[in-house]
C-alpha cells in the first residue's frame, strides 16, 4: 500500500526511500506514522488511487473540487470523528490543500488500515504524529504554536472520545509528534547545501506537471517554476520550520537548527535568485523573436546522461548545448570585472548540485555566467524586472538591466540552435553589441520607460 501510493511519476521527493530517511532511529510509533505520513499527496497524484480511494470511502464527498469531508457522524463513524478532532476541521468543511488535506486522508489511511489491530491509544498518537508534519505553521491569533494547538486538541479529543490518556501522556504524545515532523524537514538543517538545493530541486517537478520525467518543456514553464519557489523561500521564516513543546527539544537546540535553517535559506535563495535571472534572460529572448518555445530550442538538447531512457555518449566529444559553448568561451566570468559576489554561490552554479535531475542540468553555466558578470547587486537589480509570463515591454527592460556584451554573447549562441529564430536573435545580438552598457533604474522601471534601448 505505502509502496504502490509514494511510486508514482510526480514522486520525486515524497517517494518511498523519505520514509526510510526520516524513520531512522525512530521509535515504533514514529515509525508506522512515517510510513503513512505522505501516502496521499492529493494534487501531486492526480486524486486518489484506487486503493485508497477504496480505503477512504465515506470520507470526502465524491467528485467535490475542492476536495470536502462529508458530515460527519461520532456515532456511525467514531475514529473518522476523532481524526477529524485531532486535526481541529468541522463536519463538512472543504480541507485546505496546504493546510492539511494530504495529512488528514493520509492518517485516515494509516487510521482504518491500523483499526482491529492497534488500540484507540495507538491510533490517536500515530494521527498525531501526522498532523504534526503539517509544515511550515505560523503562531495563531491567539499566539499559540503548532504544538501548543495540538496539544489542546489532544485534551479535547481525549475528553470528548473517552480516550484514556492522561495529561502526562498527552505532553509526551505532542513531544513525540513533533520530533517526527523536525525529522521531515531535517534537510533544511543540513550543513551541506548542495545536498539542500537537490532535494529542493526534487519538488520541482511534484508541483509542476510538464517537469515530470521530460525535458519537453517551455522557457515560460520553467520560469514559472522558479518564480514560485523563489516566491516560497524568500518569504520563508526559519522559525515556522522547526518546533518543540516544553522544552523538547531544548530551546538551544532549536535555536541552533533556526541558524542552520536560515544559512541553507540564504544560499537557496541567491542560488535559485541566479537562476531565475538566467532562464528570464532567455525567455526575454524568446518573447522578442516570436514568442515562448522549448527550452532546447534556445539552450540545445541536455546531455544524454540526463535525459530519460537515452544512453550517455562516451565518444568524448562535447554535447552541442549553450552550457558547454558558454563555459568554453568564459570558463571563470568573474575574471571580468570582479563584483561582489560569494563564491560558494558561484561554485554552486558552476559545478553543481550534487545530482543531475531528470528535467535540468546539475550546474547552471548561464546562470553562473551572468552571476559573476553581475555580482549579488547586479541580480538583485535585475530580479526587479521580473514578471511572469514576460512581456515584449517587460523582455526589453530586462534586459537593458543587464551588460550589453552579456546579452549580445548569449543571443548569439542561442541563434545556433534556434535555427528558425537565427535573423531575429542575430539581430537583437547586433544592436546589443553597438550598445553602451546603461543600467535602467528601478525606479523608472516602476514609472515605465518612455523609450528602449532597443527600437520595436
Amino acid at each position: 500500500l505505502v509502496h504502490d501510493s509514494m511510486s508514482g511519476n510526480g514522486r520525486n521527493f515524497h517517494s518511498v526511500q523519505h520514509v526510510f530517511d526520516i524513520s531512522a532511529g525512530a521509535d515504533p510509533i514514529q515509525t508506522l506514522s512515517a510510513m503513512f505520513h505522505d501516502c496521499v499527496y492529493y494534487n501531486v497524484d492526480g486524486g486518489l488511487n484506487l486503493i485508497i480511494n477504496h480505503i477512504l470511502r465515506g470520507i470526502i464527498v465524491e467528485q467535490s473540487d475542492p476536495v470536502q469531508l462529508v458530515e460527519t457522524d461520532p456515532i456511525n463513524d467514531k475514529l473518522l470523528a476523532i481524526v477529524v478532532s485531532i486535526f481541529g476541521f468541522k463536519s463538512g468543511q472543504i480541507l485546505p490543500p496546504f493546510g492539511g488535506l494530504n495529512e488528514f486522508l493520509s492518517a485516515m489511511v494509516a487510521a482504518r488500515e491500523f483499526e482491529g489491530t492497534l488500540t484507540l491509544q495507538h491510533i490517536v498518537r500515530i494521527t498525531a504524529c501526522i498532523e504534526a508534519t503539517i509544515p511550515f505553521r505560523k503562531l495563531d491569533e491567539k499566539n499559540r504554536s503548532a504544538p501548543q494547538r495540538l496539544f489542546e486538541r489532544l485534551q479535547v479529543t481525549n475528553k470528548d472520545f473517552d480516550i484514556g490518556f492522561s495529561e502526562e501522556e498527552l505532553v509526551d504524545a505532542t513531544q513525540v509528534a513533533h520530533e517526527l515532523a523536525n525529522r521531515d524537514v531535517a534537510n533544511f538543517c543540513t550543513d551541506d547545501t548542495a545536498w539542500f538545493l537537490d532535494n529542493t530541486w526534487k519538488l520541482l517537478p511534484e508541483t509542476n506537471l510538464t517537469m515530470r520525467g521530460s525535458t519537453v518543456y517551455t522557457i515560460s514553464e520553467y520560469q514559472s517554476a522558479l518564480t514560485k519557489i523563489n516566491g516560497f523561500f524568500g518569504f520563508l521564516n526559519p522559525e515556522v520550520v522547526y518546533h518543540n513543546f516544553r522544552n523538547v527539544p531544548s530551546d538551544a537546540i532549536v535555536r541552533g537548527l533556526y541558524e542552520r535553517v536560515e544559512a541553507n535559506l540564504f544560499a537557496a535563495r541567491q542560488y535559485i535568485r541566479a537562476k531565475l535571472v538566467g532562464i528570464t534572460m532567455l525567455a526575454s529572448l524568446a518573447e522578442l523573436t516570436g514568442g515562448d518555445a522549448p527550452i532546447a530550442l534556445f539552450m540545445g538538447d541536455l546531455p544524454a546522461s540526463v535525459v530519460p531512457g537515452s544512453e550517455a555518449d562516451n565518444s568524448g566529444e562535447q554535447s552541442n548545448n549553450l552550457g558547454d559553448i558558454l563555459q568554453m568561451e568564459c570558463p571563470d566570468p568573474r575574471t571580468f570585472g570582479g563584483p561582489e559576489l560569494y563564491d560558494d554561490i558561484f561554485d554552486l552554479l558552476h559545478n553543481g548540485r550534487k545530482s543531475d535531475s531528470q528535467f535540468d542540468l546539475k550546474n547552471s553555466p548561464l546562470a553562473a555566467y551572468l552571476y559573476g558578470l553581475v555580482g549579488d547587486k547586479g541580480m538583485e537589480r535585475s530580479v526587479a524586472f521580473i514578471v511572469h509570463p514576460m512581456t515584449k515591454e517587460a523582455s526589453k527592460d530586462f534586459l537593458n538591466s543587464l551588460p550589453s556584451k552579456a546579452v549580445s554573447t548569449i543571443a548569439k549562441i542561442c541563434a545556433k540552435f534556434a535555427v528558425s529564430r537565427h535573423a531575429e536573435l542575430i539581430e537583437l545580438a547586433a544592436k546589443y553589441t553597438v550598445l553602451p552598457f546603461v543600467r535602467p533604474s528601478i525606479a523608472d522601471h516602476a514609472l515605465k520607460y518612455d523609450s528602449y534601448t532597443i527600437s520595436e
